[in-house]
């Protein structure tokens, strides 16, 4: 009955891009469609080695944007993506906060907004650049976002799902590079930086000085060795 009531949730998501009132995706790519680096291996550096700011949080009650997760990940995905949503709640310190739904149920939120995050199978083209993951805004509703698992390999979901996250919230891509990159990379994707903290205030009115970002100094240290 969940698996049924999932599917008719994302199938809508899945084709509203498609209509009207609907923005176009932003992609997470990469051009190293090869088997990752030991580069990569500096993602397991991240929970020993990053640490964030600790500012005080908001008075009043936060915005909250509603996620639903798909039963389509495995446990060990499922605990990445709940490790990225913890992070953007360190960051937004109360001001904003991502929850997620416990199940498709429950879809009908106060506002009636959610996001469904969701997993799809697929090749790559060789010699290109190679999508990882894609988030489609739809007007009034929320959106999709896509994980590509299978071109995913040891890069980590966690990383990427905290990129997307970025762009639900409304972020574009920086070219200076950090978690908003549009480009992965192992060791600058792995925390919520204070270039996107600052694009998260600009972008939705709130005070810098009271979010929080990470420090990675530690892991691109080591990374180096």
């Amino acid at each position: 009955m969940r698996r049924k009531i999932v599917i008719q949730l994302v199938i809508p998501l899945l084709v509203l891009p498609l209509l009207g009132g609907c923005l176009g995706p932003d992609y997470l790519m990469t051009h190293t469609p090869s088997e990752p680096s030991a580069l990569e291996e500096t993602a397991s550096l991240h929970d020993a080695g990053l640490r964030y700011t600790s500012h005080s949080g908001a008075p009043a009650r936060p915005e909250i944007v509603s996620l639903i997760v798909t039963d389509t990940f495995a446990a060990y995905g499922r605990a990445k993506i709940l490790r990225a949503i913890h992070e953007w709640n360190v960051a937004l310190n109360g001001f904003v906060r991502f929850e997620i739904m416990p199940d498709g149920k429950n879809a009908r939120t106060r506002t009636g907004v959610h996001w469904v995050i969701t997993s799809k199978q697929g090749g790559q083209s060789t010699g290109l650049p190679t999508t990882l993951a894609a988030t489609y805004p739809v007007t009034d509703v929320g959106g999709l976002m896509v994980i590509y698992v299978e071109r995913i390999g040891r890069r980590d979901l966690g990383g990427v799902v905290m990129h997307e996250l970025g762009h639900v919230l409304g972020l574009g891509h920086n070219p200076k590079g950090g978690l908003m990159a549009a480009h992965y990379h192992p060791t600058s994707q792995q925390c919520v930086d204070r270039a996107t903290v600052e694009a998260v205030a600009a972008k939705r009115g709130l005070p810098l000085a009271r979010l929080n970002w990470c420090e990675y100094s530690q892991v691109a240290s080591a990374a180096m060795n």
